[in-house]
């Protein structure tokens, strides 16, 4: 979506975006934090992946292998209701059987009956068959049976040890997610502190950034002082679905109205899979498009030039949106600091910083 601004100023809460900014070729990522906290992040970040991947595996396994069972399971049952009708029929069998072999004489009975000795034989021969056929299935039933109470004992053992597997990619992952949050809280202490530390500096920054030429940006007021506190407000301690549920909620509350409503789950989902903070991506398309309101190209609300110049493009918001929390990764960081926003927006840097901190305040 492309749209013509108004032309006097509006408040974030009416803001408009578009993107203008002068070619950037190979930026260099800007982390605020410590190359070491950096790359403790990082290692908790993939450990996270890792962990995540496994525990998916596992699930995937555990629901191959219940089918599995469930099969066997409804095979074993299909034959303890076919058994008792087979022991029913060799028992019929049998009885019949016992009254020939019990009569009074068998043999003349049957040979009377008969009309010649071949008649007797064969029907001596018939009985006999009869009973040998029913016993004779209900062994073959009871072999399978018993081929699949084995099966079944052998799938149970292997639901079992994927079972343990499952568990033990559950506790890597929240170990793993633990990590992360400790690593996170680093970073923004660091970020904190590096903060304080350019408190009094209101000199623009070198270049234009990444949005420093775009007209729609509200991030327009040169001489600021960066002093805006992001507060911290990032579980990373949550499973994947519940990150996503939690984020899309508020994400999708923050972007009502506004072009961009309803793609909270696509925020959300990206930040998990990234590590970024699920408030930087939105915060910053409030500033630089009024929600996606004011776009310089297609499906671009964060003012994002392109390299040779002009604006990124998009054929949806989700591309745009897995893009570009996907590039404040590459690029930035994990979320908000001094460093990204003074390679984001240079020459208004530290009022860009203040407007896109509250507005992920407000997230």
């Amino acid at each position: 979506m492309i749209a013509n601004r108004p032309a006097r100023a509006i408040t974030c809460a009416v803001l408009a975006v578009a993107l203008t900014a002068a070619p950037v070729l190979s930026p260099t990522i800007a982390f605020a934090v410590s190359e070491e906290t950096q790359a403790e992040l990082d290692s908790a970040n993939q450990k996270v992946d890792d962990s995540m991947s496994a525990y998916n595996d596992a699930i995937a396994k555990l629901e191959t292998l219940q089918a599995q069972i469930d099969e066997n399971t409804a095979a074993i049952e299909q034959l303890e209701q076919e058994i008792p009708e087979k022991q029913q029929a060799a028992s019929d069998a049998m009885r019949e059987m016992y009254k020939y072999q019990q009569g009074s004489n068998p043999l003349v009975g049957v040979m009377v009956g008969s009309s010649s000795l071949s008649d007797f034989i064969t029907s001596s021969t018939y009985m006999s068959q009869i009973q040998d056929s029913n016993s004779q299935t209900i062994e073959e039933l009871n072999d399978v049976q018993a081929e699949l109470e084995q099966k079944r004992t052998e799938l149970e053992e292997q639901k079992k040890q994927l079972e343990e597997e499952k568990q033990k990619a559950a506790d890597a992952l929240a170990a793993a997610q633990q990590e992360r949050q400790q690593a996170q809280a680093q970073a923004e202490a660091e970020t904190a502190a590096e903060l304080a530390a350019v408190a009094a500096d209101t000199n623009p920054g070198e270049g234009t950034g990444v949005s420093g030429e775009n007209p729609y940006s509200n991030a327009t007021e040169s001489g600021q002082e960066a002093n805006v506190v992001v507060t911290p407000g990032v579980d990373w301690t949550m499973s994947r679905e519940e990150f996503i549920a939690e984020w899309t909620g508020r994400i999708d509350a923050y972007l009502a109205g506004s072009p961009l409503a309803g793609y909270g789950a696509t925020f959300a989902a990206a930040a998990w899979d990234y590590g970024v903070d699920p408030r930087w991506s939105p915060a910053i398309s409030c500033i630089e498009s009024s929600k996606g309101t004011y776009c310089a190209n297609s499906h671009n609300a964060w003012g994002w030039t392109a390299s040779g110049g002009g604006f990124r493009s998009f054929g949806s918001w989700e591309e745009g949106i897995t893009a570009h929390v996907r590039y404040l990764k590459n690029m930035y960081g994990t979320t908000l600091t001094v460093a990204a926003a003074k390679r984001y927006c240079p020459p208004t840097w530290q009022d860009w910083y203040n407007k896109v901190g509250s507005e992920m305040n407000r997230i």
